[in-house]
């Protein structure tokens, strides 16, 4: 049966889940979790809320799913450590080196991928099923043509498959966002989102919040998800009310029961202008994005005291299959689930002898436990009585018991963290240029190598190329194509900031440089992405200069020190709630409310908006310390803005105009 999957932020919402019929939850630490403003769990509440869940035989994923520093590490693993000793049945985690010190040295505790690695597309299996990882958190944008393709390579590696199908949708593939951190230090790939997304963004003929999405709902395509192999659906909303977890549960397990569902209740207690199915059918657009409006609180507000009935009373979920044996001169015997609790010999009666029917009458009275009598069979032999009050000690025995062993913590095995070794001497050496079309070829040549977009055929310069993989795999018989193309024109190496790029260049035989978007922020994971066949690594843009010094690393590592970041990768073009692509020539922007204006541009299917000012590190390089080379990331400057950057970098010059230093000298929360 699939799994309904739901959100818990507090034990209140964990108790409203449970009740309403969840068969599993996910919730956080207090810290090293994507939703880190939710009120989250202490040890002492970790281990209250699994026993709890484990009684009523729902599981409990535990969520270390950020971006994790080398200063972070020792209270990472303390954590680690105490899940794998609690019983917690799966952790699941975006962080590369997170993922590798679970597999390596917890291997007992199942590892799951969590949506923030941008997994969606096949490609990434191999490696995922490499690492360790037994379960994807699927990307929300994948259409159910992608999902199903996905669902089918992964049941012949093993790997378990669950998808989001309740809640709010972030404008950008998770995982590749930088508009909070770089707006205001909050990053959203460590849990602490700002949603500046909800605020007035602005596209031409647009409705002026054209960065915020409608509440995806997908409900009812349960039946054809459980037929293409999702094992798990996936309700979103840790920061929600205990009121949205019961009701968004409650739905979710109508539909997979076969029942119908309140679509208006759900739709009241929260939405964003109503619900959207349009990545699962393709159906992009205009239709899609959606606000939360003055009407939309005040249907919630009174919605809630329609809720409260679905989890006020505790829910009997496990059934028990109950044998009983009454047998002349042996004690009476219950048994259920493996536990066999004992009582006295019986008697003999005097009057009128004690029935199987009379005991099950009595075992049937499970109240308030997490219980529910199924089959109750037996031997009772003719003649005997056993009093009324033993049979009922003895069911309380027995559900003493069973829950004893519900919360029973398993014993894992706990081997030794491996440390970082082998620290090279890095040293700034190297400049990369990357452009995003060839209309940016510079003519200077002070640079030591071009990376190029996968549609870009190769120039004809005495320069290392290296070929960029697309973000998004969005045709992996094309990007094959075009790998093999470049390897036969004499390019060894391409760029992937996705482990299904990884996968697709090293299947091309192509050396690995990692991408930004890899989001390697810590000594073990860039220890993860060498032993993936990388050569060079390119850090993340939120790390500031001072954690990039203090990183160990085997392979040469760099930075983007120039460039207007990409601060969402977009699925849905914003620029399409203003126009249709047939009117668009694949660039734009979009304004926000103090007048700044962010570009947008489209390629491979998606979209990208940058940030409004470059970074611009020129003047500053002799700050940057620990790293091999640096990327001069080009993707709205003109082949003579190129050029100009190129000599300021290689001169060293002060910056004119409008810049930032980005996240190098503030480190985000």
């Amino acid at each position: 049966m699939i799994e309904v999957l739901s959100p818990v932020g507090s034990l209140e919402a964990l108790s409203a889940a449970v009740r309403a019929g969840a068969d599993a939850v996910y919730l956080g630490a207090k810290s090293f979790s994507a939703r880190r403003n939710a009120t989250n769990f202490d040890y002492s509440e970790l281990i209250e809320g699994i026993n709890y869940a484990h009684q009523y035989n729902v599981k409990v994923y535990l969520t270390v799913n950020i971006e994790v520093k080398d200063s972070e590490m020792p209270e990472v693993i303390e954590l680690l450590g105490f899940l794998n000793g609690h019983g917690v049945d799966g952790v699941i985690v975006q962080d590369l080196g997170i993922a590798a010190i679970i597999h390596e040295s917890f291997p007992d505790l199942p590892l799951h991928g969590s949506t923030q690695m941008s997994i969606h597309h096949a490609s990434a299996l191999p490696l995922l099923k490499q690492l360790g990882y037994k379960r994807i958190v699927t990307a929300r944008e994948m259409n159910r043509q992608e999902l199903r393709e996905f669902c089918r390579q992964a049941q012949q590696l093993d790997i378990e498959v669950e998808h989001f199908v309740h809640g709010a949708l972030c404008m950008c593939v998770s995982g590749q966002c930088l508009l909070s951190s770089l707006i205001g230090q909050r990053s959203g790939n460590r849990g602490l989102c700002a949603q500046p997304c909800r605020l007035p963004f602005a596209a031409s003929g647009g409705s002026g919040h054209d960065l915020s999405l409608k509440d995806q709902s997908l409900f009812a395509y349960v039946r054809e998800m459980e037929e293409m192999g999702v094992c798990s659906l996936k309700i979103e909303g840790r920061m929600k009310r205990p009121e949205y977890v019961a009701l968004a549960t409650y739905c979710c397990r109508q539909a997979v029961d076969g029942k119908e569902y309140d679509v208006d209740l759900l739709r009241k207690v929260f939405s964003r202008s109503g619900f959207t199915d349009g990545y699962y059918e393709g159906n992009l657009g205009r239709q899609m994005f959606g606000i939360r409006t003055e009407e939309d609180e005040k249907a919630s507000k009174e919605s809630f005291n329609q809720i409260h009935e679905l989890y006020r009373k505790e829910r009997q979920k496990v059934v028990l299959d109950i044998e009983v044996s009454v047998r002349r001169d042996q004690p009476v015997t219950i048994s259920a689930n493996g536990v066999t609790v004992s009582g006295e010999i019986p008697l003999v009666a005097q009057n009128k002898p004690t029935t199987l029917t009379e005991i099950s009458e009595s075992l049937a009275k499970l109240g308030n436990t997490p219980y529910l009598a199924g089959k109750i069979t037996g031997q009772v032999d003719d003649s005997l009585f056993v009093r009324s009050s033993e049979v009922n000690q003895l069911r309380r025995e027995l559900v003493e018991r069973l829950i004893e062993q519900a919360i029973r913590f398993p014993r894992r095995r706990a081997l030794a963290v491996r440390e970082i070794t082998g620290n090279k001497e890095h040293r700034l050496k190297k400049t990369y240029v990357r452009l995003f079309s060839s209309a940016q070829l510079p003519s200077c040549d002070d640079y030591d190598g071009l990376i190029i977009p996968i549609n870009m055929e190769v120039p004809s310069i005495d320069k290392e190329i290296i070929v960029e993989i697309p973000r998004w795999i969005f045709n992996e018989k094309y990007i094959q194509e075009r790998l093999e193309h470049y390897k036969a024109r004499g390019v060894t190496r391409a760029y992937a900031n996705n482990l299904a790029a990884v996968n697709l260049a090293r299947e091309a035989g192509l050396r690995i440089m990692g991408g930004s978007f890899l989001n390697i922020t810590n000594s073990h994971s860039l220890r993860v992405l060498e032993e993936l066949g990388a050569d060079e690594g390119t850090l993340s843009c939120e790390l500031s200069l001072k954690e990039i010094s203090q990183l160990k690393s085997g392979l040469d590592t760099g930075i983007i020190s120039y460039g207007y970041l990409p601060l969402m990768l977009v699925k849905n073009c914003p620029l399409k709630n203003g126009r249709s692509c047939r009117d668009c020539d694949h660039k734009g922007y979009l304004t926000d409310r103090t007048g700044t204006r962010f570009p947008v541009r489209c390629s491979f299917e998606m979209s990208e908006l940058f940030n409004s000012t470059p970074i611009y590190l020129a003047d500053k390089l002799a700050d940057v310390e620990n790293v091999d080379y640096q990327i001069l990331y080009f993707t709205i400057e003109t082949a003579q803005q190129v050029d100009q950057i190129i000599q300021a970098y290689r001169e060293q010059t002060p910056a004119q105009g409008s810049f930032t230093r980005g996240l190098y000298y503030r480190s985000v929360l």
